[in-house]
């Protein structure tokens, strides 16, 4: 894909060099360092710049980033509860390894959760809330950096799903959500003319909403929802083994 819009997308490197090619943290002043730094690496695993397995590094990513491990600390277990960081038995990390089992199983669960919100949150969804979707979806269609587009996917789902006003529903959603995204950047990565269709399926999702079309939205949903797995499942297929 082009290269990002305002950031700077160094190509992975192999071994331990995780810090060497993620960028620097600037300004910290306006946020903590822990969101700076949860930001960084996030965008840094769902961009493709940290492949999966890749070792985190404290020393490192301390020196690369310019804060103390403290935040280092805190930013990892934030993304190892998004599914994004594993611990081994030494409670060392190491970006997460997907599985194509795994995936199924994520879907599955959204099968059947997702089409429950969306009829929740259809009838409850504000004009404003739409209107923030639609800029989403908008920012969406802009962007050329497609760790940028997996976060903004993230983003446009929940705020149509948070309409549904049912924050235990729509928090298992989210951790479903959370701890797919790592192979739907994957497989974006490496069949990037997916981003379109998705972009596609999404306005469509969206003015069923507008038109308060239940059935409509819920079709759509699981189509989409389908269509990725098998995207995924398609990527999965072709990685090597090992």
């Amino acid at each position: 894909m082009p290269p990002g819009n305002d950031r700077t997308t160094p190509s992975p490197m192999p071994g331990n060099a995780a810090a060497a090619v993620i960028p620097e943290l600037d300004d910290v002043t306006h946020r903590t360092a822990q969101e700076r730094v949860v930001e960084t690496l996030r965008h840094a695993i769902l961009g493709g710049v940290l492949e999966p397995g890749t070792p985190l590094v404290l020393s490192e990513l301390s020196d690369r980033l310019g804060v103390s491990r403290t935040p280092i600390r805190e930013a990892m277990r934030a993304l190892a509860a998004e599914g994004l960081v594993d611990f081994d038995s030494y409670r060392s990390a190491v970006v997460h390894v997907p599985t194509l089992d795994e995936a199924r199983e994520i879907y599955e669960l959204r099968l059947t959760l997702d089409p429950l919100a969306v009829r929740k949150a259809i009838e409850q969804i504000t004009a404003e809330e739409l209107d923030a979707a639609e800029a989403i979806h908008k920012q969406m269609l802009g962007t050329p950096d497609s760790g940028d587009w997996v976060e903004l996917n993230r983003e446009f789902h929940r705020l149509l799903l948070d309409a549904s006003r049912s924050p235990r529903l729509t928090g298992i959603i989210s951790g479903l959500r959370n701890s797919a995204a790592m192979q739907v950047a994957l497989s974006i990565k490496a069949e990037s003319s997916q981003i379109e269709h998705a972009n596609e399926d999404h306005a469509q999702i969206l003015a069923a909403f507008r038109a308060r079309e239940a059935d409509r939205a819920v079709e759509l949903t699981e189509r989409h929802l389908l269509s990725t797995l098998e995207i995924i499942e398609r990527f999965e297929g072709a990685r090597p083994e090992g």
